[in-house]
């Protein structure tokens, strides 16, 4: 966002020293020619490329949204089904899961806000123990065989929705859109300065009017593509909340058998 409006504005004044140029260099018996059907075309039409951008970043944000709500879902969910092994099995897990839940949070949250799209060192260390954690858990019975598919399902929509956001990093506007956007910016901008050369107070008005407007829409529109920037920024809110509420049950009680410390160590039974 913070590139996009210099260049908005960059836009703008030049559209609106075009215009004034044309207008000097016009004769002053020369009849204007009539720009109002133009801009009646240029206007509304614009007008409908911002409003479907605005609706397209939206759902950009929602969706980065969404997907960290499933993440967090999905991971309380795999805490919860594991209950149902022994001790030592679920201690372990629970303990790999909770250092994987915090990572998530203290290492890949803030690397996917510096824009970078792979995970964090960390957090791939501990969510490839967890996912290990799934593929060796016990089948001694009925019930535990039915929650080991269970807990690999779950652990696998949790690394689809870590994944996903990792892409949601990326803008999904592309540049020639952009170009398309600054160019239509221009047009208006242009069309509208040069349509009330003759009257000055409308033309500061409108002029005026159209800049705030523009540079509003646009700043909405590249804030909400870039999900975890500045700004619109997606917090872990959801993870969170899953991590407090792992730690009210039998967070605590794993962390503090660790005499090396929360996540350096797995429980001893």
């Amino acid at each position: 966002m913070i590139v996009r409006l210099p260049i908005l504005w960059g836009v703008i004044a030049s559209a609106i020293a075009l215009a004034v140029l044309v207008h000097r260099r016009r004769k002053e018996d020369e009849e204007p020619p009539n720009y109002g059907v133009i801009l009646g075309f240029v206007g509304p039409a614009y007008g409908l490329l911002l409003s479907l951008l605005v609706v397209f970043a939206v759902g950009h944000y929602s969706d980065a949204r969404h997907r960290a709500e499933d993440e967090a879902t999905s991971l309380i969910a795999l805490y919860d089904a594991v209950t149902v092994y022994p001790r030592e099995t679920r201690n372990r897990v629970s303990h790999d899961l909770l250092c994987y839940m915090r990572s998530i949070v203290a290492d890949d949250w803030p690397s996917m806000e510096r824009g970078n799209t792979s995970e964090a060192l960390r957090t791939l260390t501990f969510g490839d123990r967890v996912r290990s954690d799934m593929r060796t858990l016990p089948l001694a019975n009925e019930r535990q065989s039915s929650t080991y598919g269970r807990a690999v399902g779950l652990i696998t929509d949790a690394s689809e929705a870590r994944q996903q956001l990792l892409f949601f990093t990326t803008p999904e506007i592309p540049t020639p859109l952009w170009v398309v956007i600054y160019v239509g910016v221009f047009l208006l901008v242009f069309l509208i300065a040069i349509h009330y050369t003759d009257t000055p107070g409308g033309r500061v008005t409108a002029l005026a009017s159209v800049s705030v407007l523009l540079t509003v829409v646009i700043a909405v529109i590249a804030t909400l593509d870039r999900p975890f920037e500045v700004a619109a920024r997606v917090q872990p809110n959801a993870m969170r909340q899953a991590i407090a509420l792992v730690s009210r049950n039998a967070g605590n009680q794993i962390l503090r058998s660790l005499p090396k410390g929360p996540c350096s160590a797995r429980p001893q039974g």
